[in-house]
């Protein structure tokens, strides 16, 4: 290791030293497809460029010769539009190890590159005919013989070092509190002594172990645990995710001893069928970030001995504390904490920028240790991916069917809920063509602006929000929208309806005998479910139904129904339609009369005949 931040130390000692596996990949390798890159991108006067890598390895080679380069990096951390347009506005090329679909600027293909630095990329590798010929531009610039110019790395007995321009940096973007997006700057001097201060407290540097992964490089917990303490420490590098538990235990049989960069969302789907005692032998560290691990999965790994590492931070503050039998969290050496009146934690640390403000809310314990309790904005993990809730809401605002939303953790388990006001368009597209329509097309959009997690699982559509005068909805009201069914709508007195003919309705007016009520047809009526998918309406039994249940409610009848007489069912009630319903008591026939309209078409009308209270 290094503590010089003008470069890197690898601490691989010779040409055949074994980088990467899976395939292998030894240091001569790593260094010629680095020093191929940086010559390149030199040739090609590049500035800045985007990365999108499935193989670590070359990954790693790609940051390298990048920054060697003196080029910029931009690190997407998926390839929706949004990110696509974030990296298209700021870099001039796309490095990659895959074939990008409909890109917008050129692809270098890094896993094309040989040994020889003079080969060209094949015209199938370009993207369009002008990139084709400034590629091999690029390409007859450079020297035709590796030995012609001396590569980047200078030789030293621990290894190879290279060194890198003071103002080498990564950019990542993350979601911001605010749902939009925010772009944080990593300097290579932060993520060079975090890199080391983790070395140091786990004593990485004498540990002989092949590091596999089921979280990307991507992001920040990848780039940090799976490119830069490997590189630093020496360790080997597996280069494909293993994303499965399965995949990720017949990988750990393959060496002798392994690191495991992985997170709850994986440790909590460890399935019984593992080979348990097989692994845990093999096992030198279990390193989880990117949420809390469930209580319940943490002290099933605990007590199977297994060596398990948590690791609390985020993309702007990095690495923040660890935890491994203790239930407190511990601050890395060198990271100061600082609480405001609200107990909301700032962290101020070697890789910061200054003082980062989080919306973490802790308790201190002492100096020394501290508690999560949880926190004060709308950002959350989901399978542990940050996802913005004001950004999900933001792009399904895009939509013209969408008025207001509320997106929330689902009270029935799994993923996102959202609580949507249709506009009018939207009102007539779910009465034109049912609720699975609108989800659907709803979903597509937000789909194009955020990870596929983020997307909600389960909808309501109540006619309102039930925000507050500070326009918040509480967390028991969007338990009570997913978990009680809606039945009925909310009925209200009103004046009698003056479109009511007096010819259907002989009954005097009298306090006690009549009611006339008003409503709105909710959304999410549970009738709607069988009467139609594609076209809803309250079928004329709930209506029927509705009418004795609101006589009783208001005390006009009592006693047992006899028979239902003169039941008409007239016209379709829709969902969202206004509704006045009236009712009249005949105490001397012991007769319930009552009708339902829309406006002033009758929907259903007819008498409940009781039995006498003999």
């Amino acid at each position: 290791m290094s503590e010089a931040t003008g470069g890197i130390l690898l601490p691989f000692p010779h040409a055949d030293s074994l980088v990467a596996t899976r395939p292998a990949m030894r240091r001569a390798q790593f260094e010629a497809i680095v020093n191929q890159l940086q010559r390149q991108l030199q040739a090609r006067g590049c500035t800045h460029a985007a990365l999108w890598f499935e193989d670590t390895a070359l990954f790693s080679c790609a940051l390298l010769g990048c920054w060697a380069a003196g080029v910029r990096v931009l690190l997407a951390p998926d390839l929706l539009g949004d990110t696509r347009a974030w990296a298209q506005a700021d870099a001039a090329l796309w490095i990659s190890d895959q074939a990008l679909s409909d890109p917008a600027m050129p692809v270098l293909r890094l896993d094309a590159l040989t040994h020889t630095p003079a080969a060209p990329l094949s015209e199938t590798q370009a993207n369009t005919q002008a990139d084709t010929q400034a590629i091999k531009r690029a390409d007859r610039a450079v020297p035709a013989a590796a030995d012609a110019v001396p590569s980047v790395f200078q030789e030293r007995a621990e290894g190879l070092f290279l060194p890198l321009p003071a103002d080498a940096c990564a950019f990542l973007r993350t979601s911001g509190s605010s749902g939009a997006p925010r772009v944080i700057r990593k300097r290579f001097g932060q993520l060079h002594a975090e890199a080391l201060t983790l070395i140091r407290a786990w004593s990485l540097h004498a540990l002989p172990a092949t590091l596999i992964a089921s979280v990307s490089h991507q992001h920040m917990y990848g780039l940090t645990f799976r490119v830069m303490v490997p590189l630093h420490a020496g360790l080997v590098l597996d280069r494909m995710p293993s994303r499965y538990p399965e995949t990720l235990a017949e990988q750990t049989q393959m060496y002798e001893q392994c690191i495991w960069i992985t997170s709850p969302a994986l440790l909590q789907r460890l399935p019984d069928s593992l080979p348990w005692s097989a692994l845990r032998p093999r096992l030198s560290r279990v390193v989880s970030a990117g949420g809390v691990l469930a209580e319940e999965t943490r002290k099933g790994l605990l007590q199977r001995q297994w060596p398990l590492h948590e690791i609390y931070g985020s993309t702007e503050t990095g690495v923040i504390a660890t935890r491994h039998r203790q239930s407190c969290w511990t601050p890395l050496p060198g990271v100061r904490l600082e609480t405001d009146s609200e107990n909301r934690l700032a962290v101020c640390s070697p890789w910061t920028e200054g003082t980062e403000q989080t919306a973490d809310v802790i308790s201190r314990s002492d100096e020394n240790s501290f508690t999560l309790l949880g926190r004060t904005d709308r950002i959350l993990k989901l399978e542990d991916k940050r996802i913005s809730l004001n950004r999900v809401e933001q792009a399904a605002l895009s939509h013209p069917y969408v008025s207001d939303i509320h997106c929330a953790p689902s009270p029935l388990a799994g993923r996102l809920c959202a609580m949507v006001e249709l506009s009018a368009e939207g009102i007539a597209a779910f009465r034109q063509h049912g609720r699975r329509h609108v989800i659907q097309a709803v979903s597509t959009l937000v789909r194009e602006e955020v990870d596929p997690l983020a997307v909600p699982r389960h909808w309501r559509f109540p006619l309102a929000l039930p925000r507050n005068a500070q326009s918040k909805i509480t967390r028991q009201q969007v338990h009570d929208c997913f978990t009680q069914q809606v039945r009925s709508p909310l009925w209200e007195r009103c004046a009698a309806d003056p479109s009511t003919n007096p010819s259907e309705n002989p009954l005097p007016t009298a306090p006690d005998t009549e009611r006339c009520l008003s409503a709105r047809i909710p959304m999410d009526l549970v009738y709607f479910q069988g009467h139609f998918p594609s076209f809803p309406l309250v079928p004329g039994v709930v209506q029927l139904g509705w009418a004795l249940a609101q006589a009783r409610a208001h005390k006009l009848c009592s006693g047992q129904t006899h028979r239902i007489e003169n039941l008409k069912f007239q016209h379709f009630l829709r969902p969202a339609d206004p509704c006045t319903m009236t009712l009249k008591w005949d105490n001397d026939k012991r007769k319930l009369y009552f009708t339902v309209r829309t406006g002033a078409t009758m929907t259903a009308s007819g008498r409940i005949a009781f039995a006498d209270s003999a």
